[in-house]
């Protein structure tokens, strides 16, 4: 089945790629490619989930709306784990149907060197290796492939986030598979100069319970800021209630309406009911941070960006609440690619608040144009209760050179740290 986010994803990418003739022509040559009909009627019938989806519809509308294939099956997977509180050991849509095993070794090759892996490849290949229920790789080429995997999602923003996160999941229900991203994940744990892990620390929910123990007493054990980071993450998933303060309804509902206004009409779709309304109260008010962060991802796959992002900082710049303040920029992380970057720069170097700092560097980082290393810059790099946030975003946005790397007044961990990034490259969106 086609879950509600997937189908208002589907839904509001094709009113925005259908705003003209061409865009409405394109989606139209691109369902006769795959032999189906994008008559208004069907198309209602499918984004309201009256019609069962199927590989080739969902691959019609990632053509028809220049989405990266795959892209709605790994949201299908996220949301179908949303709903069920678990990994699934296959794809919640079969994405295999047309895939053949020569296109999966030349995927293989491409992991095993330095060729480009697109998060596209990577589903295909985690689709095809699960739905057949076996991996076939040497131990050391498996922990290559792990190795990069794991690096890989640390850097990827947007849709090669999504599609390289269920990709990972996928390729960990295979049990060789899974050994090697545990033993990998162990071995960044202890590499003091590892940048990023991403979300790969969810990898701890599906290790054996006394595999589990030791990974999270090496996180207790880390002072690292990227492990507290991680350690918190992983913590919420853990939580069996929610422990954040909650925020003044009424305030929420008022600064949803006004962000609401704002947006285009395209991005106000509905699906069943109305759903961009009630994402952003979440995304805002919602107490849980892992489900404010399933609402987040699915405005960004939206692609709301352009207006959105002004938007939050103005209301950010306004808001005297903590915790709202915190709540709106990040959200703002999930803007990909962000705007304003000059705007982001002077808010974070002026921030006290460490959790609002942190995420307003992340997104002057999802900008991904190079960050100027300035003295201010640097003093807040040198700073512990800013380092990783700092370091995050001159890595993701390769803004890391040798004149920083030679900085004999930052730590020789710092440096480490900086050379992990300058060493494995920038953001990945594709």
């Amino acid at each position: 089945m086609l879950y509600c986010g997937t189908r208002w994803v589907m839904r509001v990418s094709r009113l925005k790629r259908c705003r003209d003739d061409a865009g409405s022509d394109e989606l139209v040559e691109a369902f006769a490619s795959w032999q189906l009909t994008a008559s208004p009627s069907r198309l209602s019938r499918w984004e309201y989930g009256n019609s069962r989806g199927s590989y080739r519809l969902l691959r019609a509308y990632e053509a028809g709306c220049g989405m990266p294939p795959f892209l709605l099956f790994a949201l299908n997977d996220r949301q179908a784990r949303a709903a069920d509180s678990s990994f699934a050991d296959v794809s919640s849509v079969d994405a295999t149907e047309f895939l053949l095993a020569d296109d999966i070794y030349e995927i293989f090759d491409r992991a095993l060197t330095d060729a480009d892996v697109s998060g596209s490849q990577w589903y295909q290949l985690a689709s095809f290796a699960a739905s057949h229920k076996y991996f076939y790789l040497s131990p050391r080429n498996t922990g290559i492939v792990a190795r990069r995997l794991i690096e890989e999602l640390a850097r990827s923003l947007g849709p090669a986030y999504i599609l390289r996160f269920e990709a990972l999941h996928l390729l960990a229900s295979q049990s060789r598979m899974h050994k090697a991203l545990v033993e990998q994940l162990t071995e960044m744990f202890q590499d003091e100069s590892t940048g990023a892990l991403g979300d790969a620390v969810s990898l701890i929910l599906r290790a054996a319970p006394p595999v589990r123990a030791e990974l999270l007493s090496r996180m207790r054990e880390s002072e690292s800021p990227m492990m507290r980071n991680s350690r918190d993450w992983v913590a919420e998933i853990h939580r069996k209630s929610p422990t954040e303060k909650a925020v003044d309804r009424a305030k929420v509902s008022a600064l949803t309406a006004t962000l609401c206004e704002a947006l285009p009409k395209w991005a106000m779709a509905h699906v069943e009911t109305d759903m961009t309304a009630p994402l952003i109260n979440e995304a805002l008010g919602e107490r849980s941070r892992l489900k404010r962060h399933e609402a987040s991802l699915l405005l960004m796959l939206a692609k709301v960006y352009e207006t959105l992002s002004v938007q939050l900082l103005d209301a950010f710049e306004s808001e005297v609440n903590l915790v709202l303040r915190r709540r709106l920029a990040n959200l703002l992380e999930y803007q990909v690619p962000a705007s304003c970057p000059d705007r982001l720069e002077s808010l974070a170097l002026a921030e006290e608040d460490p959790e609002t700092r942190r995420s307003l560097w992340a997104s002057r980082g999802h900008v991904l144009d190079p960050v100027h290393v300035s003295d201010s810059i640097v003093a807040d790099l040198a700073d512990p209760g800013s380092q990783y946030a700092v370091s995050y975003a001159l890595g993701i946005s390769g803004s890391i050179d040798d004149k920083l790397l030679d900085c004999q007044d930052l730590p020789d961990h710092l440096r480490s740290t900086l050379g992990w990034w300058r060493q494995r490259g920038a953001g990945i969106l594709s």
